[in-house]
């Protein structure tokens, strides 16, 4: 009789739906501008350096999304009024409706892949998926990673809903 390794199995999992979901949906955008977009919206007017920092990005990758996202009209960038050498990014009107276009298009297909759930599983997916994510972002700021600040989606974070499932006192 074979032994069972659910953590093993679970990792596997997590794995799959990570490469699943990310493949389906990249083919429709781009990920990285939807969390540069999100993050200019937490922190907004942001400097490019932040923005990297914050999302593990390179000065130049961070820099050919933001014009990409200029271009776009999702963001405008003005100068900076305490550091000459910088700007600091703004979102636009635009930006902002491009968020919710794609937190809404994102949700209309997650609640079609999980149409068939009882609303029990859907507690406990959700439960379960945010001690993940928590679980994840100790594991960066004590393995040594770059810690990363809050932890949980930015537009959540940034509305003050980080863990939707926490009672608030």
């Amino acid at each position: 009789m074979t032994q069972r390794n659910d953590r093993m199995e679970l990792a596997r999992a997590v794995m799959e739906l990570i490469d699943q979901g990310h493949r389906q949906i990249s083919r429709r955008l781009d990920l990285t501008r939807v969390r540069v977009l999100g993050t200019v919206a937490a922190l907004g007017p942001v400097r490019p350096s932040t923005i990297a920092a914050e999302l593990g990005l390179t000065a130049s990758a961070t820099s050919r999304h933001l014009a990409a996202l200029e271009r776009a009209g999702h963001l405008t960038v003005e100068p900076d009024p305490h550091d000459s050498r910088t700007f600091l990014a703004r979102l636009t009107d635009d930006g902002r409706a491009e968020i919710t276009t794609t937190i809404q298009a994102g949700a209309v297909v997650f609640a079609d892949v999980i149409s068939d759930w009882p609303e029990a599983d859907v507690s406990t997916a959700l439960t379960l998926i945010t001690r993940l994510n928590h679980a994840w972002a100790q594991r960066g700021k004590t393995s040594g990673a770059k810690p990363q600040p809050g932890t949980g989606p930015r537009w959540l974070r940034a509305r003050g809903e980080e863990n939707p499932r926490k009672k608030k006192d």
